[in-house]
């Protein structure tokens, strides 16, 4: 049993520790409280508990789903990034991450499986891990549980218009919502500005085209949070 925090993810590229939203996400809210833990780079999500990644081991314990594993972090390592805000703050900060993770996520994960030109960009990264010929036969098995995924979610029911819409919107509510403030709550980043950077940094630093890219390229405040939180916790190795 060891003592170490294991964290495992998704490979990284483009810049990027990791290309999954949520391993990003948790990669910043570790290195936001400080907790010291080692990457691990997983070619599937399948050894996890919940088969998705990304998931960590520590003291014998291994946990999924990074809103679960923060909640046990903040309990184990008594660290929480939201002790300063109010109550209507922390509502707001909630309300928000479920617009990102819950709507704008899946505006991302049809943008990068879904639309053709950026499949081969996909596929390449999240598959890269997996030998040549196995991953001839896993990538279009993978892709169409995607689109079944996108399908229950109700977003994959709407027009390639229909989508990007409701991103652009999402996009502009965040872009509001953060102002001229350098963190999404204030002056200090909390948990939110982890799982918000986790998410933009995987739109605006990738080579994916989508017309909510451009929404969010187009907002200034929004481009200079990405590389305020980019430039201050992952211009080095942890």
């Amino acid at each position: 049993m060891t003592s170490q925090l294991i964290v495992h993810q998704i490979p990284g590229a483009w810049g990027l520790p990791t290309v999954g939203p949520f391993s990003l996400k948790l990669e910043a809210y570790l290195r936001i409280t400080g907790i010291p833990y080692q990457a691990v780079i997983d070619a599937t999500p399948f050894k996890g508990p919940k088969r998705k990644l990304p998931w960590i081991e520590h003291e014998g314990r291994t946990i999924g789903d990074s809103g679960f594993i923060i909640e046990y972090l903040e309990q184990r390592f008594g660290c929480d990034p939201n002790a300063g805000l109010s109550a209507a703050e922390r509502a707001v900060a909630l309300a928000l991450r479920r617009l990102i993770e819950e709507n704008l996520y899946w505006v991302l994960v049809y943008d990068r499986w879904m639309v053709e030109t950026n499949w081969p960009v996909t596929r390449a990264v999240v598959l890269g891990m997996i030998p040549a010929p196995l991953r001839a036969v896993i990538a279009p098995i993978a892709r169409r549980g995607v689109r079944r995924q996108l399908a229950g979610h109700g977003i994959g029911l709407h027009s390639p218009q229909e989508i990007h819409a409701i991103g652009r919107r999402d996009i502009g509510a965040i872009a509001d919502i953060l102002g001229d403030k350098p963190y999404l709550m204030g002056d200090t980043p909390t948990e939110i500005d982890a799982v918000a950077y986790g998410l933009l940094a995987n739109i605006v630093l990738v080579p994916i085209e989508s017309p909510v890219k451009d929404a969010a390229l187009g907002r200034k405040n929004l481009v200079d949070f990405v590389e305020r939180i980019r430039a201050r916790y992952f211009a080095a190795a942890p």
